[in-house]
């Protein structure tokens, strides 16, 4: 029998979904760094076996999740996260020792934030603030992607949830719910701050980067617009259509239709 390990400090929690999804996972190789744990919440899984990789990690918890959405699969495990702090993660990441030591001590350095957004290093070549923030005014061009986020678990972020109307798997919004995530966290009031420091790689583009994207995608884009802009949004809307389809396969005004219904069906819905 192994000795029990220590609470951790922090826990990774990434979301998956079908039998290479788990694989993904495995793959990650993802490092063993004194303090940390990591929760895997595996969605569409059947009755698949895990593979033999998970069984020689006791610092890897394996939780299968038979709901729909990434949304609901993030929120499960918020559900089952113990510890203090938690970062957001994906499958097809890249961590270091560094990077996971280095997110941690800024959290525990800052106990009054509530939700951290840090940045990645990835083919989407993001651009960030240069320095430490304040988000309860968004700086210009800021978003946020789910992997980047950090929470304090010790506060109010303790309640915090994704929307299940958004993100893949959602019926009409099938993106932005780490956006929106973002937007319920300063909607209640939690304290929360960018940091510069770089918590992961990602290989490859990101959804939102990509020639070709899903309709809802930027009825997504628009609900997100109009929500942080109550006054401004059909400008912005119009403005940001006419950006996106630079490059896009996308017809302009097609884009505009959508990121305009997406507008008025958010402002109108009592369930952001």
């Amino acid at each position: 029998m192994y000795p029990a390990l220590p609470p951790p400090r922090l826990q990774v929690l990434i979301a998956t979904h079908r039998a290479p999804g788990i694989e993904r996972v495995a793959a990650m190789r993802l490092p063993e760094v004194e303090g940390v744990h990591y929760l895997v919440s595996w969605q569409h899984c059947m009755d698949l076996p895990e593979p033999e990789y998970f069984s020689r990690r006791r610092d890897i918890t394996v939780h299968r999740f038979f709901g729909e959405g990434v949304s609901a699969n993030r929120n499960n495990l918020l559900e089952y996260a113990t510890a203090p702090f938690v970062l957001i993660a994906d499958d097809d990441l890249i961590y270091t020792r560094e990077q996971l030591l280095g997110a941690l001590e800024i959290m525990e350095r800052h106990p009054d934030t509530d939700y951290f957004s840090f940045r990645y290093d990835g083919a989407d070549n993001k651009t960030y603030p240069e320095a430490e923030t304040s988000l309860e005014n968004l700086p210009k061009g800021f978003y946020q992607t789910a992997f980047e986020v950090g929470l304090n678990r010790r506060g109010e972020a303790r309640e915090l949830r994704f929307n299940k109307f958004f993100g893949p798997g959602a019926p009409f919004f099938t993106a932005a719910e780490d956006e929106i995530l973002l937007y319920t966290a300063r909607r209640n009031g939690l304290r929360c701050r960018f940091f510069p420091f770089t918590v992961c790689t990602h290989p490859g583009l990101t959804t939102g980067s990509r020639r070709e994207v899903a309709d809802g995608f930027y009825r997504s884009h628009g609900a997100v617009i109009a929500l942080n802009n109550r006054r401004t949004w059909p400008l912005r809307v119009a403005l940001n259509a006419w950006r996106s389809g630079r490059g896009r396969s996308a017809g302009l005004m097609h884009i505009w239709r959508l990121m305009h219904r997406g507008a008025v069906k958010a402002l109108r819905a009592d369930y952001i």
